[in-house]
């Protein structure tokens, strides 16, 4: 009975572990989470070989961290609590977030088409299951009714806004100039930029849908669990975000998040 409990705790401890690690991947946070491990890891060996005065001090920095720790990772800890939140399925029937609406999808699909003709790159985010706040509030908020004049608008180049993403949340524009996280382990054609690596990154992290426009090439691409649809034409990228929509709607009743795997793929 003692074993087992040793091997539950251990793969509790290992699955919370790597919980944290998905989450910050991508962002500064997980340098500081490497430099935690080798130092607790250092202190370990130290205290094993009998060296005092050295695990004394590791064990005085070791200490402080706990104390800084929330400090320095307010960010990642409010995503890996609300990710935990995100998977209860009694708070999703209570926070189920509104549908996207089919007149924002015909929106964002013909303000996609001209920003795509001007070369002007764009980053647009449709949040669906799982709950995107921490994206939402590394923005500006805007709370406004998606319209293709207001979608142009804040990706225009002389838009404070217009290097951020903007995010969808039913038929409103909850903000915009949002950051997305970065896995820069991500093995990319050359010709994809930032925009790409930002929405494949969210999209392998939640079960968003990602709507990437190349200021660089004019095309039009699609990020949805962990894999990139590049060179969508309008009537293509209006039916995959359909197609994936109902999927949704279909397979995952109240509570049921549909985010597929986290393998990254470029098609």
């Amino acid at each position: 009975m003692t074993k087992f409990k040793s091997i539950v705790d251990i793969l509790l401890v290992g699955l919370i572990l790597f919980q944290m690690f998905k989450i910050m991947r991508g962002t500064k946070g997980i340098f500081l989470l490497n430099g935690v491990l080798i130092l607790y890891l250092a202190y370990i060996g130290s205290s094993s070989l009998g060296l005092k005065s050295l695990s004394t001090l590791l064990n005085w920095i070791m200490m402080m961290l706990i104390v800084a720790l929330p400090i320095i990772f307010q960010n990642e800890l409010k995503r890996f609590l609300e990710s935990l939140g995100s998977k209860n399925p009694i708070l999703k029937w209570f926070l189920n977030p509104p549908p996207i609406a089919p007149q924002s999808i015909d929106i964002v699909v013909e303000a996609a088409e001209s920003l795509a003709k001007a070369r002007i790159g764009a980053l647009i985010v449709f949040e669906r299951e799982d709950r995107l706040t921490v994206v939402g509030e590394s923005g500006s908020p805007i709370d406004g009714v998606v319209n293709k004049v207001l979608v142009e608008q804040l990706f225009y180049p002389g838009s404070p806004l217009h290097d951020g993403a903007i995010l969808i949340k039913g038929n409103r524009i909850q903000a915009a100039g949002c950051f997305l996280p970065l896995d820069n382990g991500l093995s990319l054609p050359q010709e994809l930029g930032s925009r790409h690596r930002a929405g494949l990154s969210l999209s392998a992290q939640s079960d968003a849908l990602v709507v990437v426009v190349s200021e660089e090439t004019g095309q039009i691409a699609l990020a949805c669990h962990g894999r990139l649809e590049r060179n969508l034409s309008g009537e293509s990228l209006r039916f995959r975000l359909r197609e994936l929509i109902e999927q949704s709607t279909e397979k995952a009743g109240p509570g049921v998040s549909q985010s597929g795997d986290s393998k990254m793929e470029v098609s």
